[in-house]
């Protein structure tokens, strides 16, 4: 496969003089004191909030580790990741939440050298490093760069539910309050749209897989493998016009997959920069553009086309481990960094394919009299505007999940099932629904639905549709004739039409009131794989006798 792609890619405190300590026997709450110092920090509306720092002291390194997420013209980024956008919706809104103007609660200490006990040491202040019991310190500024907030929490208070010790980081005086502080995060990942790619797993229609070997110093491309799969909807079977004999797609390997691409989590960006590109893996040959471990392309019903290509692992610095942003470093520096082993570089294009999009297939209905035209983006506009968020970076994903992306070639097919047998007839069910649906008298619809007419009610009866509850008698059997269920006598069943498996459904809304009919329904649109144990065997083909005596109703 060749895709010719233009170049551009998508990729500390004051101590206080004053020593006093309460005993931890009295009992800790956080009822609120009163005061002009009744909250910590300074009350304002979250919105004014412009930037948010968390600071939590890593044990491995012996270090602080910091997160930042800064309000630039109305847009959160994240300045120690080449300001990556951030989502501000969730977590940085919730923290500034949860820790704008938090009540203090009851006075415990005020000693700076028991300052440990209660986990409350600053991870930014050198002085600490070698002691125990740090806090998560939450820092935040307003659009003048004001401190509106800065405090440490600590551990949280034995017997207390949501309880915390806090302090202020220019004071030692600890306090009880109830906050919620899973939001104090310093993974980068927390802080991005936790699906970058936006794509929905029910609107996939098409994957493309790749494989091949590039030639660096010559800058060709020897193709290995390349298996294409597609499904005409949502709940139709993924197919492949290249399984080997006998086999057809994994649904465990295609289902791993599709999971994967609808919650991709990054481990890391860099930004784009052509000297990078060769280094991190990535190739622009007569052929198009290529990453050295291979590709894959997702298509989606609206037509838009996501290629993603693999390069190379990634280096330790281009992960989430790199806390402060940095000038590009040149090519013969970065190859000098150690490779990190379990991450690998990720650059993405994407193209609008107008043969793909199912929507622009459908007639255009015309806007209802008085209503303004609704304005439709193009897939070219949608595509246009997908490719702008990629083309800024590199994007690193986990090894973990560039294996479930681009599945080896010898994972993605599966032996066939033997041929499920038509009862105790000799054939398969293939073969008895074959010769059946050849009889005088039967119909055989598009699902596969078969139905022959024994009696017809009035032609000008209303047919039901999905909203409708309708009465009916019926006899259920298997191809062998053994009874599985019936009503009885005069009796009759009364359910609502979508209520019933789907060869039910079908043949009920094409029938009207006082027909009877004969239906052969087949596995896929009957009980499936799974039968209904224990009369409805595996791949059962079921025979019914329906009457439908009235529509009851909606």
């Amino acid at each position: 496969m060749s895709c010719k792609l233009p170049l551009v890619l998508g990729l500390a405190a004051a101590v206080s003089s004053s020593v006093w300590f309460w005993p931890e026997r009295r009992p800790i709450d956080a009822a609120p004191i009163t005061g002009e110092a009744a909250v910590f920090g300074t009350k304002i509306n979250p919105d004014q909030v412009a930037s948010l720092r968390v600071a939590a002291f890593d044990e491995t390194n012996a270090s602080a580790k910091i997160l930042e997420v800064r309000r630039t013209n109305g847009l959160w980024t994240i300045p120690s990741h080449f300001d990556f956008p951030a989502d501000g919706n969730t977590r940085v809104t919730k923290a500034a939440e949860s820790f704008l103007g938090v009540a203090k609660g009851r006075p415990v200490a005020d000693d700076a050298a028991k300052l440990s006990e209660f986990e409350l040491l600053d991870p930014l202040d050198v002085a600490n490093l070698a002691k125990k019991g740090h806090g998560k310190r939450v820092t935040m500024t307003d659009a003048t760069g004001a401190t509106v907030v800065d405090i440490l929490v600590g551990k949280r208070v034995e017997g207390g539910s949501g309880i915390y010790y806090l302090r202020e980081v220019a004071s030692n005086q600890v306090f009880t309050a109830k906050v919620d502080p899973w939001e104090l995060s310093t993974q980068f990942i927390d802080y991005v749209e936790p699906d970058p790619f936006k794509l929905k797993r029910e609107e996939i229609r098409g994957l493309a897989i790749s494989d091949y070997s590039v030639d660096e110093a010559s800058g060709t491309v020897a193709q290995r493998s390349q298996t294409a799969l597609v499904r005409a909807g949502s709940d139709a079977e993924w197919t492949c016009s290249t399984a080997p004999e006998g086999k057809r797609t994994s649904k465990t390997t295609i289902d791993a997959l599709l999971t994967e691409a609808t919650a991709v989590r990054l481990a890391g960006v860099r930004p784009y920069d052509k000297m990078w590109l060769q280094q991190r893996g990535f190739f622009i040959t007569p052929q198009g553009l290529y990453g050295n471990e291979g590709s894959l392309s997702i298509t989606t019903k609206d037509g838009l086309r996501h290629w993603l290509f693999f390069g190379e692992a990634a280096l330790d610095d281009d992960t989430d481990k790199a806390a402060e942003k940095a000038k590009p470093a040149e090519p013969a520096a970065a190859d000098k960094a150690k490779p990190a082993g379990t991450s690998r570089y990720l650059a993405v294009w994407v193209q609008y394919d107008e043969a793909a999009d199912e929507d622009a297939k459908k007639p255009v209905e015309p806007p209802k009299e008085g209503a303004k035209p609704a304005k439709k983006v193009s897939g070219k506009e949608r595509a246009e505007k997908a490719q702008k968020r990629f083309q800024q970076f590199f994007y690193v994903i986990s090894d973990e999940t560039f294996k479930k992306l681009r599945p080896a070639v010898d994972t993605l097919f599966e032996a066939k099932p033997a041929e499920p047998m038509a009862g105790n007839t000799g054939k398969t069910n293939v073969q008895w629904l074959d010769e059946n649906g050849k009889r005088p008298g039967v119909t055989t619809t598009a699902s596969g639905l078969q139905y022959e007419v024994i009696s017809a009610g009035p032609a000008d009866g209303a047919m039901p549709t999905d909203a409708d509850t309708v009465e009916v008698r019926y006899k259920g059997t298997l191809v062998d004739g053994t009874e599985f269920d019936a009503t009885k006598g005069d009796a009759t069943a009364s359910f609502g039409v979508t209520g019933v498996i789907k060869g039910w459904t079908e043949a009920l809304k094409l029938m009207r009131p006082g027909d009877t009919w004969k239906l052969f329904i087949p596995p896929a649109i009957g009980y499936g794989e799974a039968g209904s144990q224990p009369k409805i065997g595996a791949h059962a083909i079921l025979v019914f006798e329906v009457t439908l005596v009235k529509i009851a109703g909606k």
